[in-house]
């Protein structure tokens, strides 16, 4: 299977994968430190800024496809004039091949990128955020791989008692997915290294102040 997005969302989209059985884990990401602590999770990495993603999807599958895609991206965030960064997507996806972006200029491209890496009949399961405003997704393109897709918010209070258990048992340890612990009066800061995407902020814990 393979996860496109490898924030905090899609880490534990990995480490749910071996609990689950897959047999192996591709991991998508363009920044360095989350595709290698993807890499310690025993997944395969792929750099979408240096190498065309479904490409290499297709390459490490004999040019089938991943059977199984967690699109953990959901729409890439974007400001400015909303129009104008739909355009700069439409013009990258009409001039063929790999072209260079800077975050936030390709709202929709992480559900293209699955829906063409992805297994004829194989399954997409989307747990990134698509707000009711994205009214764009590659359905016809699915429809003609014959693709099961699922998706939706997470159902919190029905899984986190099993979580919980899991944790307590000591079959997971999502705390070694941690890559910072910062002060809770430090949160605006935080937040606002995390959005600049600085190296190194995967999963930040916001401590209680002694």
């Amino acid at each position: 299977m393979a996860v496109f997005g490898c924030g905090p969302v899609g880490q534990l989209a990995i480490a749910s994968a071996w609990r689950q059985g897959a047999g192996r884990v591709i991991a998508v990401d363009d920044i360095a430190s989350r595709l290698e602590l993807a890499r310690s999770q025993h997944a395969e990495p792929v750099d979408f800024g240096s190498e065309d993603p479904v490409a290499v999807v297709r390459e490490l599958t004999g040019g089938v496809g991943a059977d199984r895609i967690i699109d953990a991206v959901g729409v890439d965030s974007y400001s400015g004039d909303p129009d104008e960064e739909r355009d700069s997507e439409v013009s990258e996806a009409a001039g063929g091949g790999q072209t260079a972006w800077e975050h936030g200029s390709a709202p929709s491209q992480a559900a293209r990128w699955t829906v063409e890496a992805v297994a004829k009949a194989g399954s997409i399961g989307i747990i990134g955020v698509y707000p009711p405003t994205v009214q764009t997704w590659p359905i016809g393109a699915a429809m003609n791989k014959n693709l099961t897709v699922k998706m939706g918010n997470c159902p919190h209070r029905s899984v986190i008692p099993q979580l919980l258990d899991m944790v307590v048992s000591g079959a997971s340890d999502p705390a070694r997915l941690l890559t910072q612990v910062e002060p809770i009066d430090d949160v605006i800061e935080a937040y606002r290294v995390f959005d600049r995407r600085e190296p190194g902020w995967v999963k930040v814990a916001l401590a209680p102040v002694a």
